[in-house]
């Protein structure tokens, strides 16, 4: 297969396949358009090959057509190949293929042979190419050109294969061939393209030519050169019904070696061969024409249905048929069949039936469900993607009688009834039964038009279906609900529609399946039901052979190591060194022993592996059947290439072990891997899903027309869907009515409608409105009164009719208009799920390619049937199945796909078998023998059925789990051979525990069932929760185990509960495990309240249900734990031993624990099953069974602990060690107070005693107890301090009165201030009484009096009083104050605050502290905070500008010096002539540019989306949008302080406007940021229209249009803007950027007529004279800028395009800004405050005006003009910046 197009960003690595051929680069030119590729060239020259209509076909033509067509589909068979094979299916390439068929036989054997070389085999391989055979998007095409060759009665394709027989068949016969290659080439095609024409005409199996011409071929051809066609050859003799076998099958069996005498019963057979007739219409003889679902007739059959033996003799089909019929009715039965006697059983319960033969039985073993009652279908709605949906209703549960919609809710919710994609069934009791699954009530939102605009039609029903969407809680008494069909079909949406809204007139339930998904056996079943229509399965002579054999079988190896000279490469298996091995010759296994890291059954089971067809692998627990399997998968990707073996499909029957897997290979290096599937929880797979896989990966062109063409299909199809939904709705409405009448009764309709009718019906006569048809049927004249029925009435004159005769006749209209629409409806539906198919496909044929181009694909085995159709096309030669022996053999049988030649099982029969749901049909169950459903494939191969052969099996032996006396377990029982591992000897001895294993015998009951119902399902031993927490904490509080080491196993579910209910609520301290290690080195803090809690010594406080694993025996096999606790549970008279009788869980429960393991049940329960009576009598021989539980205790192991209740631990064990006291000393010194325990629990005793610590400076003792930290300073209490200052302290912590001069005197000295009236005073000391308070009077603060002269105290601490405060602060600057010294307060009102850069925030002019938190002086601070703000904005907004603004200037310059550069195309070799997003459709749709600037940008991107030219633009573009957001007036500083205070002003109140508008926004840069935008988008615009106008693949693109509209709005809110905030030079980039817009959309508008665009170009032609005349009235502020408005309007009057070019003198004045930030001089405030800069040396030497308010700036002989000030500030911050 070719490689596929991923995308750019694909982490997934793409390999390119054997077909992907690198393209030659396009040849450069400076000039034009791109060069075609050759492969475009050869496409191009080889479609010129078709002659046109009426002309001669030039027959030495055909050959060249042919050749070149399979030269290009072999060069590119992604790409071009799709078109290769769609132009091959039209009609003029049909003509070909009929003028190559009509050739045929003409001439002599060597005008033949050239001829087939020359045109038929080119052809031939052409349409047989595997690519082209597993493409989804090709099948049409392809089933049309093998349908076209058929030809009529078959005649075209056996004259054209007859002749191929014969040339092929004379070459073969020649006694030395000379090519080969060419035969063996010539052969595989041959039988490859009639397969595939027998495979698409069934009419092929009826016409005896094709049977002679295939035994032709296998008559006259050496068995050699069918090798590789053999899998062909077997297909088409199957389907031809030759009955002849393969000659390469050697190996298959002989007839019957032995016989087995009988006795039978008959049996009713199904279908049609049953002696009492069909049991119901969905019983059939054939498996292909059941249906998987069952029917209503088959719900309500009283009859049993057919249900075949294991016996293969007793089936009514032989062989492979019979096996997978037995396999499909099996399976159905156990999913399928447990849902119809729930449904039967309420079908009968709404008929209130007394006849209820085998509705016990059934309700017995059916599916638990849940029932509601009272059921209405409302309407049916239809989803874009959902399709058609039917809204229900239902009674509320009963527990919701009482309840508020909010407690509806959560009980809803909380009771994950009806969730969606739930599994139901409407029950009719007129017998109708319909499955439906439950969907998401939100309807699909619509898609907009191609402007970007909702359509008001689709909007409004959106809005209606969302308005009315039901749920389950809103409604006290019904709650409704949305559902989907599962499987639509006419007769249940006729059924449907024939339902709606009769509520109350049918008796309906619907019934819910808790836990059952469809998609659990759907897939399966529908994958058995393809297999049996084909018979194309592997193996088949081995899995299900037609006749008995005793005797054991010889396994062939994989076909494609059959090949002649292949050898396997073992390097991978010896560490590198180079080892091979053929198949079927001996092998010297030396060097891998030596070099190999498998033991030699682990090596042995791989080299079988490699060697066999079918190769089985049992594995007994621990040892290494993940490893092995890894290592055979590295074995074959080392061969991959070599052995053409394709993707290796690995099949896991759970999530989670196939996560196990796949991370196992990814950590072992293995790439290029993909898993199917949405269920992983592995993070480590994330990436490599397929679904992510494929989005990164790009269709090709025919792909992307295909589904441009699909979708527009899709549209018309909803659109007249949602037309006949809103009939449906209301039939009744008079446009529906109206519409019936124009297509059925003109007349009528002319007569009701004919004069003109408003939007609503109504039509005006005289000024006054009417009902045109409400006006007919009620405007009957009185004195008609017949009655005529509706034939009568047909062709009557409207105006004769009667009032009555009306309304019958309205009420016909309506019915037929309604029947009418629903046929309708069923057809358009149709024509839906058509299309919606093949939109699948197109997505699945990028797919396919990701597929391909794989090493390991990992499924479930449910995710293989659900993909079965695109994983047959991948045709992988290898697949590896593990846990085989958990497998149900239909998942197993629909792994085989048909391409595979090599099955690789790895199992162990021994553990878990496939769980099943019904017991009627388990092995173990006496009657269900004859059944055994739950044998997988696996254990049927290792173990058959009497008279069957046995296929070899390769053992592993040596476990590297189990201590050896607890593998003594099962190698006594089962595993004879099982050896131990050095290792395993080693294991430490379970700490706390006098032996390592223990069987605890007791006689304690099982817990009672309240209800028989429930015993069904679970049992529970409370005594054995107990015994299992009390043991679990024992070992727990050792603390030697972290998370996860120890694990409780148990067979129940309710145990399972109970055990994790008793667990949660104890605690234990634990050793801390890795979870906490990575939350310590992230320094994350774990504060679930509910989770672990830290204590001292580094471990941790957790429940007990936290620091184990707890799982049920079915769950856990594949894991393991340090030490295993088994509670049996089970423990009765009736010695009934439930779930734990067979062997299979015995093992899985007795091989998962490494160091320890115990088991805690009933002997005399278990013991009459034999497993369990070996495995007791193992235990009492090593006296390892007993009544009571010998404790160790770790620190006195002489003490002798026995335990035989959970009170006991308690007694005898309270704190994990013995009942004597611990004898260590705590890290303190002091005794440990508590019982023998582990060094863990003793780092975390917390030591009472009282701390003899003492604290530094003083001799108290601590106050704390020994275990809690100390205070780090003392806290004992001092009494009667005297400070400093004279007061004393009654009472100070003793670290306080350590350092009195340190302690703040709170004791006042009360003096009021005059005016406020507060205090402010404290005690003081000397040094404070001494400090000078105002310098003027070269006063001290013990000098001044506070009532005349009140002090401020700052934060820093010295004190200035208010008079000389207010000096300091400028306060007369801002206040106007009195002049009165009486005056209370001196502050009369405010003087301007607008006034921007007057204000610095003072600093203490003691020690240099700012003074920013005395409230007297806050408005001040707070004005110079606002003034340092925005002189940090002004700063932060130059330096982001300049470099932004010389980035452009860069790459202008780049774009032009390019201009005649040929694109660099980063395309990858395989995918020449890609297309990307919108420019793929190139001549089939044109392209257009349009909507915002963003949207114009995105648009070129994506056709340029595989070319790095704009990757710089695209940068910087994205760094201007962000400063451009940035400097918005809206974020600088004091707009934000603004919108604060206006926030605060209205939230208390206050209404009226804040008139102190601020006059500090710096506007300039915005507009500056603004210009700079537009020049780049500008700059994009202007270059790919001028020379760029190209596709990724860098042919020219003629065909697009401009709409340039919104650009220049944008140029005009600029030219507003700038004009209001005196801005001229930005006024005038505005003016010209939009003329430069009119000039690229002219010629080439989407949206404008050559009239309007007429008058665009006049209108820019006024603004250029606008642009002129600023420019020459502030030539200062638009210096160079004249010679632009002179460019542009050249350009606009020639109609060309040029990219702007910086003028020198904008290029200076970027560049004295850039210099400016060294902090020269140069920057200045105008009189309103507005900085600007002055050049050169600094100093004025013109006047200019303010860019922003137009005041007078500059100045003349270095002096500024008034008002000018220098900004030093500003020079300081830009000095630090550019230091």
């Amino acid at each position: 297969m070719a490689g596929g197009n991923p995308g750019p960003q694909c982490k997934f690595s793409h390999e390119l396949g054997p077909g992907d051929v690198a393209s030659k680069k396009p040849q450069q030119s400076h000039t034009g358009p791109r060069p075609r590729t050759d492969i475009e060239t050869s496409f191009r020259n080889w479609t010129f090959l078709i002659p046109k209509q009426n002309t001669r076909y030039l027959i030495p033509e055909i050959g060249k057509f042919f050749q070149l067509g399979w030269e290009i589909l072999s060069t590119d068979p992604t790409e071009t190949g799709q078109q290769v094979i769609k132009k091959l299916a039209t009609e003029e390439g049909l003509a070909m293929i009929k003028t190559l068929t009509d050739r045929q036989g003409s001439g002599g054997l060597q005008i033949s042979l050239d001829n087939f070389k020359d045109e038929t085999l080119p052809f031939l391989r052409t349409i047989s190419h595997p690519d082209v055979l597993s493409s989804l998007i090709l099948e049409t095409p392809l089933e049309t050109i093998c349908t076209f060759l058929f030809g009529p009665n078959g005649r075209r394709a056996v004259s054209l294969f007859k002749s191929t027989a014969t040339i092929v068949g004379s070459c073969a016969s020649h006694t030395v061939i000379q090519d080969e290659e060419f035969l063996t080439v010539a052969v595989t095609t041959c039988l490859s393209a009639l397969e595939r024409i027998v495979e698409l005409n069934q009419g092929a199996q009826v016409i005896d030519e094709f049977t002679s011409i295939l035994n032709d071929l296998t008559a006259d051809i050496p068995v050699r050169f069918l090798e590789a066609g053999s899998r062909s050859l077997a297909r088409l003799q199957r389907r031809l019904g030759i009955g002849a076998t393969i000659p390469l099958l050697e190996h298959r069996l002989d007839k019957p070696a032995s016989i087995r005498p009988v006795f039978t019963l008959g049996q009713d057979l199904p279908g049609a061969l049953s002696d009492l007739g069909r049991r119901h219409d969905n019983d059939h003889a054939s498996i292909v024409d059941i249906k998987i679902l069952p029917t209503t007739q088959e719900i309500q059959s009283t009859r049993v249905e057919y249900l075949p033996s294991n016996n293969p003799t007793k089936h009514h089909l032989p062989g492979l048929a019979g096996l997978l019929d037995r396999q499909f009715r099996l399976l159905r039965e156990d999913t399928v069949g447990q849902l119809r006697d729930a449904v039967q059983y309420e079908y009968q319960r709404l008929n209130k039936s007394t006849n209820a033969q085998t509705s016990s039985k059934r309700q017995r073993n059916g599916a638990r469900n849940i029932v509601y009652q009272n059921v209405a279908l409302l309407r049916l709605e239809f989803d874009r993607k959902k399709g058609l949906e039917v809204v229900v209703e239902f009674d509320q549960p009963i527990p919701l009688a009482q309840k508020t919609p909010k407690e509806r809710e959560e009980w809803w919710t909380n009771s994950r009834r009806l969730l969606v994609d739930s599994f139901v069934c409407l029950v009719s009791s007129t017998g109708q039964a319909i499955f439906f699954s439950v969907c998401d009530p939100t309807p699909t939102a619509p898609p907009k038009d191609k402007d970007g605009n909702d359509r008001k039609d689709r909007l409004a029903d959106y809005l209606r279906a969302f308005n009315e969407r039901p749920n389950l809680f809103q409604n006290p008494k019904r709650a409704t609900l949305m559902l989907s069909l599962v499987e639509e079909n006419a007769a249940d949406v006729t059924w449907i529609n024939s339902h709606l809204k009769k509520v109350g007139q049918l008796r309906q339930s619907l019934v819910e399946f808790p836990g059952i998904l469809l998609a659990s056996f759907h897939p399966t079943l529908q994958a058995l039901k393809t297999i049996s229509r084909t018979l194309d399965l592997p193996f088949s002579h081995l899995i299900a052979p037609d006749v008995q054999h005793a005797a054991n079988v010889d396994i062939p190896a994989p076909g494609y190591a059959r090949r002649p000279g292949f050898a396997f490469d073992l390097k991978t298996l010896a560490g590198g060194e180079q080892i091979s091995m053929r198949p079927g010759l001996p092998f010297d296994d030396t060097k891998l022993r030596e070099k190999s890291t498998l033991d030699a059954a682990q090596r042995i089971a791989t080299l079988n592996a490699l060697s066999s067809c079918l190769a089985l692998i049992q594995g007994p627990p621990g040892t290494g059947k993940s490893y092995t399997g890894v290592a055979i998968i590295k074995a074959l990707l080392e061969n991959r290439n070599t052995a053409k073996l394709g993707p290796i499909i690995c099949v896991c029957y759970t999530n989670h072990a196939l996560d196990q897997l796949l991370e196992h290979l990814v950590k072992d290096g293995v790439g290029q891997l993909i898993r199917l599937g949405s269920r992983s929880k592995s993070q480590l797979l994330t990436d490599l899903n397929l679904h992510h896989v494929s989005k990164e990966a790009l269709a090709t062109k025919t792909e992307r027309h295909e589904k441009y063409e699909l979708h527009g299909e899709l549209d018309n199809i909803l659109d007249e869907i949602e037309e006949l939904m809103s009939t449906l709705r209301d039939p009744a409405n008079w446009k529906n009515v109206k519409r019936y009448l124009e297509n059925h009764q003109t007349r009528y309709c002319q007569e009701i409608f004919g004069r003109e009718v408003d939007e609503h019906g109504f039509r005006e006569v005289r000024g006054k409105k009417f009902n045109a048809l409400s006006s007919w049927i009620k405007g009957a004249p009185k004195r008609i009164t017949s009655t005529r029925t509706i034939s009568e009435l047909t062709g009557s004159k409207l105006q004769e009719m009667s009032g009555t005769e009306r309304s019958a006749l309205h009420k016909h209209w309506i019915e037929q208009s309604t029947v009418e629409g629903q046929r309708r409806l069923l057809h358009i539906l149709d024509s839906y799920r058509q299309v919606k198919d093949s939109l699948k496909r197109c997505h699945q044929e990028v797919d396919l390619r990701c597929l391909l181009n794989a090493h390991i694909i990992g499924v479930t085995t449910t995710g293989l049937a659900r993909n079965l159709d695109l994983l047959r096309r991948v045709r992988s030669k290898v697949v590896v199945i593990e846990e085989a022996g958990e497998v149900l053999e239909a998942h197993t049988l629909t792994a085989l796909l048909p391409s595979v030649e090599h099955a690789i099982l790895i199992g162990d029969h021994e553990q878990l078998r496939p769980q099943i749901n019904n017991f009627d049909f388990q092995s173990d169950n006496p009657s269900g023998a004859r059944f055994s459903l739950d044998i997988s494939l696996f254990e049927r191969l290792v173990n058959p059925q009497p008279g069957y052969p046995k296929l070899p099996c390769s053992s592993l032996e040596v476990q590297r789990r189990m201590h050896p006396s607890i593998a003594e377990l099962i190698r006594s029982t089962l595993y004879p051979r099982l050896q131990d591992d050095v290792s395993v000897s080693k294991h430490p001895e379970v700490d706390g525990m006098r032996r390592r294993l223990f069987w605890l015998d007791h006689n304690n009951k099982e817990d009672m069932s309240p209800s028989k119902l429930e015993q069904s399902y679970s049992k529970t031993n409370s005594w054995e929760v107990e015994m299992v927490a009390a043991l679990v904490s024992h070992l727990v509080r050792q603390g030697v185990y972290q998370n996860e080491d120890i694990a409780v196993l148990t067979p129940y579910l309710g145990q399972l509960q109970k055990l994790k209910q008793r667990l949660r609520s104890s605690f234990a301290i634990v050793v801390g495990d890795r979870d906490l290690q990575e939350f310590a080195a992230k320094g994350i803090d774990d504060d679930d309240a509910e989770g672990p809690t830290r204590v001292a010594g580094g471990v941790r406080k957790t429940t007990l249900k936290d620091a184990l694993k707890i799982a049920t025996v079915d769950n856990f096999q594949g894991e393991e734990a340090k030490v295993v606790i088994i509670s049996l549970v089970r423990s009765n008279d009736e010695r009934r031993c439930g779930f734990l009788k067979t062997s299979n869980r015995i093992n899985v429960l007795l091989s998962r624990a490494q160091h320890g393991m115990y088991v805690i049940g009933n002997s005399e329960t278990a013991r009459h099953v034999p497993m369990w009576d070996r495995v007791i009598t193992i235990l009492e021989n090593d006296e390892n069974l007993g009544q009571t539980l010998a404790l160790c205790c770790p620190r006195h192991k002489e003490t002798q602990i026995e335990v035989s209740e959970p009170d006991d631990f308690s007694i005898f064990s309270p704190e994990g060690g013995c009942d004597r006291k611990c004898i260590s000393r705590l890290a303190c010194g002091h005794a440990c107070i508590n019982k023998c325990h582990s060094e863990a629990l003793h780092n975390a005793v917390r030591c009472l005693e009282r701390c003899q610590r003492l604290k530094k400076g003083c001799d108290h003792a601590c106050a704390k107890v020994c275990g809690d930290p100390c205070d780090p300073k003392c806290q004992v209490a001092m009494f009667n301090i005297a400070l400093p200052c004279g007061h004393v302290r009654r009472k100070l912590a003793c670290h306080l009165a350590q350092t009195p001069e340190n302690v703040q005197c709170q004791e006042w000295v009360e003096t009021v201030v005059p005016g406020c009236k507060h205090t402010v005073k404290k005690c003081a000391d000397q040094s404070v009484k001494g400090m000078m308070v105002d310098y003027i009077m070269q006063s001290s603060y013990d000098d001044v009096d506070l009532d005349e002269s009140p002090c401020i105290i700052p934060s820093c601490g010295h004190i200035l009083t208010v008079e000389s405060m207010d000096g300091h602060m400028e306060i007369s600057k801002y206040y106007v104050t009195s002049n009165d010294p009486d005056a209370e307060d001196a502050i009369l009102a405010l003087k301007s605050s607008s006034v921007p850069f007057t204000s610095e925030v003072k600093n203490c002019p003691i020690c240099r502290k700012p003074l920013r938190d005395i409230n007297r002086y806050g408005r001040i601070v707070r004005r110079a905070w606002i003034d340092e703000a925005t002189k940090k904005f002004i700063v932060w907004a130059n330096a982001q500008f300049i470099p932004l603004a010389a980035r452009m200037g860069q790459v202008e310059t780049r774009l032009r010096e390019s201009i005649n550069e040929t694109p660099t195309v980063n395309t990858p070799a395989s995918q020449p002539a890609e297309l990307s997003s919108a420019l793929g459709r190139l001549s089939l749709e044109p392209l257009l540019v349009a909507g915002a600037r963003d949207e114009q940008i995105k648009i070129i991107y994506g056709a340029q989306n595989k070319n790095i030219r704009y990757r710089d633009i695209s940068l910087l573009r994205t760094n201007i949008s962000r400063f451009l957001h940035d400097v918005d007036e809206a974020e600088q500083p004091i707009s934000r302080i603004r919108a604060l205070v206006e926030d605060a002003r209205r939230r208390r109140g206050i209404t009226t406007e804040l008139t102190d508008i601020p006059s500090m926004l710096q506007v300039r840069n915005r507009l500056l940021a603004t210009v700079l935008s537009l020049r780049c988008d500008y700059a994009i615009l202007c270059d790919f229209i001028t020379h760029r106008g190209k596709t990724a693949s860098g042919e020219n693109l003629h065909n697009f249009h401009l709409d340039l509209a919104l650009n220049r709005k944008d140029c005009e809110k600029l030219v507003t803007d700038s004009q209001s905030l005196s801005q001229p030079a930005q006024e005038v980039e505005g003016l010209l950027y939009w003329t430069r817009f009119v000039a690229l959309e002219r010629g080439r508008s989407a949206r404008l007529s050559d009239e309007q665009m007429g008058g665009l170009v006049v209108r820019a032609c006024d603004q250029l004279r606008s642009a002129r005349r600023i420019c020459n009235a502030h030539r200062s502020q638009t210096a160079g800028m004249l010679e632009e408005v002179v460019e542009a309007a050249k350009m606009l009057r020639d109609a060309t395009f040029y990219a702007p070019v910086t003028n020198e003198e904008k290029a200076a004045v970027y560049a004295a800004m850039a210099q400016n930030f060294s902090g020269t001089g140069h920057w200045y405030y105008c009189v309103n405050g507005h900085p600007f800069t002055v050049g050169e040396c600094g100093m004025p030497m013109e006047t200019s005006r303010c860019p922003q308010c137009g005041a007078v700036v500059g100045g003349n002989h270095h002096q500024p003009a008034a008002g000018v000030t220098n900004a030093a500030d500003l020079e300081a911050e830009f000095g630090r910046r550019g230091r």
